[in-house]
């Protein structure tokens, strides 16, 4: 089962951006031999092939992004799926991460059985399924316990071998998770407003956060927004555009380890400023946690709490520094009269420069080499 996921999942979330290069619609470029001078000759038809071609990503459709009080939103539902199949961006607004209800919600209604099951579904039916045979677990450690006590009566010797081979077949079985939902999911009389004329009424939308808006307009220009770049970077500055904006400086690292390759999400949830996967939710758990160190706002019994929290899920956590530059400096590059808005904020970014440090807690009991 888990193999298979894993095969559903690569062929699923098979760009890491949402993008197309030219390698994936062309080919790559062949190996050179030096030896060989046709295979130089094969490598300049191609390479020139591919040069006088246009570029794929200009043929691509840009994502709709509305800005509402605030928000940025994403309300198609081909663009919500896209942005998440391709990169992890933004969250559902009815779900735990990936968009996922209006799937949910029509398997539950029993308005389309074809659906693929989401991943917030199967986690919960885990979680149920962990429930029950810890419960049943528990029965049978009690009367193995009357076993060696030779307490123990023959209805629940009978009841023992009984719980045995259950707990057995279940380490063992392959859950089929859809008909479990078929089985589970029921009709209330307040889900009648959800549907309208026959169809489901979708409620969520995906929303963005202010990074990866920024990062898929000025870094990969893929989607379309109801601001230009300079009005939408002053939003998301809050219209207080300084050195040590606190914007700027989470954007920063954002930008910094997306271009390492790293799936980039919020760390709210477990007090930092950031997560880091190496590919995606689907695929792993996040293996770092970064906290960005500006104005020295975090003392040592600050770092110290997080850094519990980090270690009780199993995560690294990173200490992010940035070199924040002089206002003169900044000034600069911002009131620059000759650079376009594209070039003012590409020269903007490189005056940061980042520096990291791997966070770990010494604990006697585990460290006494």
């Amino acid at each position: 089962m888990g193999k298979r996921n894993r095969v559903n999942n690569n062929q699923i979330y098979i760009n890491a951006l949402p993008i197309i290069l030219s390698t994936d619609k062309y080919g790559r470029l062949p190996q050179i031999y030096p030896h060989n001078p046709v295979s130089w000759l094969y490598f300049a038809f191609q390479y020139i092939n591919i040069q006088t071609r246009s570029v794929p990503q200009s043929h691509v459709r840009k994502f709709q992004v509305d800005y509402d009080e605030g928000v940025f939103k994403v309300t198609d539902e081909e663009d919500m799926r896209s942005l998440w199949k391709q990169g992890f961006f933004g969250k559902g607004t009815l779900s735990r991460s990936d968009p996922s209800w209006k799937t949910r919600t029509s398997r539950r209604l029993n308005l389309d059985e074809d659906l693929d099951i989401t991943s917030e579904e199967i986690t919960r039916l885990r979680r149920e399924e962990r429930k029950k045979f810890k419960t049943e677990r528990s029965k049978l450690q009690d009367l193995e316990l009357k076993q060696r006590q030779n307490i123990i009566s023959d209805t629940e010797l009978h009841a023992l071998e009984e719980l045995r081979r259950t707990l057995n077949a279940q380490r063992l079985e392959n859950p089929n998770y859809k008909q479990e939902l078929t089985q589970l999911e029921d009709f209330r009389i307040e889900d009648q407003k959800l549907i309208n004329e026959g169809a489901l009424i979708d409620l969520e939308y995906l929303q963005l956060q202010k990074t990866e808006v920024f990062f898929l307009r000025f870094a990969l220009n893929v989607i379309n927004v109801n601001l230009p770049l300079p009005q939408l970077f002053s939003e998301c500055c809050a219209h207080d555009i300084s050195p040590n904006n606190s914007f700027i400086l989470e954007y920063v690292v954002y930008h910094h380890y997306r271009s390492l390759g790293w799936c980039v999400r919020s760390g709210i949830k477990f007090g930092c400023n950031m997560l880091l996967y190496k590919r995606g939710p689907p695929f792993s758990h996040a293996e770092h946690a970064i906290l960005i160190m500006s104005d020295n706002q975090y003392d040592w019994s600050s770092i110290s709490s997080i850094s519990r929290v980090i270690g009780g899920v199993k995560k690294n956590l990173v200490l992010t520094f940035i070199d924040i530059p002089s206002a003169e400096e900044f000034d600069a590059v911002a009131n620059s009269s000759n650079l376009s808005e594209n070039e003012k904020l590409y020269n903007m970014f490189k005056l940061y420069k980042i520096t990291e440090i791997l966070y770990r807690r010494w604990i006697p009991s585990r460290n006494r080499d």
